[in-house]
């Protein structure tokens, strides 16, 4: 029987153990490079036997966030293009995925993966739109390019920056961002159009390229956390932010979202800027909104906390939604989405890429309600 692993592609990241008996093998999940973060996976399976097989990661309970697998399904691709969830347990140190493949090459990922080439593709499309401009404003340690879209009119009153995919292993965010990009780039729709009318709408959806062909789960090529250095990102270790942050202070900024996926939740949630020292009643009032419309117009998302609050004062700084909303005095908003699929039972099972992309096209209207107050 031919049997291979092989992660050697963009993006690709485990460890072969070793192969106990025929079907059932043993894998490990990797270090993120210049970093102990492990969480992120995504191999193909290359096997002429159609049996069923089983794939143990056994050091599932040393990740980084071992938390998740309570409940976790991971992401099947058949034939390589349709992708479902793939019957998994975790018995609180080992990840099992037990599967029956239909052909000889299967792909088995932590979550949907998302690859440079769909974005560059999404960025020339987007291009096209009528109010669209895309440009590159920086680069990445390792020489990819950090992409800026844009869309509105540079005079309008208001402007908007949307940043995810800091962390390159929360793929959902790349999905989101795809079908916000999509719908920032028709024409005919009313209420982009009215949104547009308002404010400048400005999306970083790659904060992080060289995780991504890496395939690291939080860290970039100089093993920063590219979300913990935002007060003094140093221009070797994260040429990334320093980018960004040089970009957003170019124009201002009237809201920031910065997106994300959490490991444990099982549905989307909002940690807000409550101990900014400049935190007051209304920037309060805003995000409280933000969170309110986000609750009413995309099902996933519950209007809960899930990360402690910070007290008055003591706010993290070094993070970009904290740093944006203290440097601008606007509100600002970590979104994470979840990468689970079984809906925890706070929301309709089934969480997936496609609902990502429409969670995401949904982040218009919630726009346009905030710049309609």
């Amino acid at each position: 029987m031919a049997f291979s692993i092989d992660c050697d592609f963009p993006g690709g990241s485990i460890e072969v153990v070793r192969a106990r008996a025929q079907g059932v093998v043993e894998l490990a999940l990797r270090e993120d490079s210049a970093s102990d973060i492990r969480q992120w996976f995504d191999f193909v399976v290359q096997s002429d036997s159609p049996k069923p097989r089983t794939l143990s990661i056994v050091n599932a309970s040393e990740s980084s966030f071992p938390s998740g697998w309570p409940g976790y399904q991971a992401i099947v691709c058949r034939n390589g293009r349709s992708w479902s969830r793939a019957k998994t347990s975790y018995d609180g140190k080992v990840l099992t995925i037990q599967h029956e493949p239909l052909g000889e090459r299967t792909r088995y990922s932590y979550f949907m993966p998302y690859p440079l080439t769909r974005l560059e593709r999404l960025l020339r499309k987007a291009e096209r739109g009528p109010w669209a401009d895309v440009s590159i404003i920086g680069e990445s340690c390792d020489g990819l390019p950090i992409h800026l879209a844009s869309f509105g009119d540079e005079e309008a009153p208001r402007t908007i920056w949307i940043v995810a995919r800091q962390h390159p292993g929360e793929t959902p965010a790349s999905w989101a961002m795809e079908g916000l990009l999509e719908r920032l780039g028709e024409a005919g729709d009313e209420a982009l159009g009215a949104l547009l009318a308002e404010a400048r709408v400005r999306v970083v959806p790659l904060v992080n390229p060289d995780g991504v062909m890496r395939g690291n789960h939080r860290t970039s090529a100089s093993g920063s956390n590219l979300n913990r250095v935002w007060d003094d990102p140093s221009a070797q270790d994260a040429p990334e932010v320093v980018a960004i942050r040089e970009a957003i202070e170019a124009t201002g900024v009237d809201l920031f979202f910065d997106v994300h996926a959490d490991e444990a939740s099982s549905f989307a949630f909002a940690a807000c800027s409550e101990g900014n020292p400049s935190y007051g009643e209304e920037i309060a009032f805003a995000e409280a909104q933000l969170r309110s419309d986000l609750a009413e117009l995309t099902p996933e998302f519950i209007d809960e906390p899930v990360y402690d609050l910070d007290e008055p004062g003591e706010a993290d700084l070094s993070c970009a939604s904290n740093f944006i909303g203290e440097a601008f005095g606007c509100p600002s908003i970590t979104l994470e989405l979840p990468i689970k699929g079984d809906g925890g039972g706070r929301i309709v099972s089934g969480w997936s890429h496609l609902r990502a992309q429409r969670f995401g096209r949904s982040l218009v209207d919630v726009l346009l309600r905030a710049v309609n107050r």
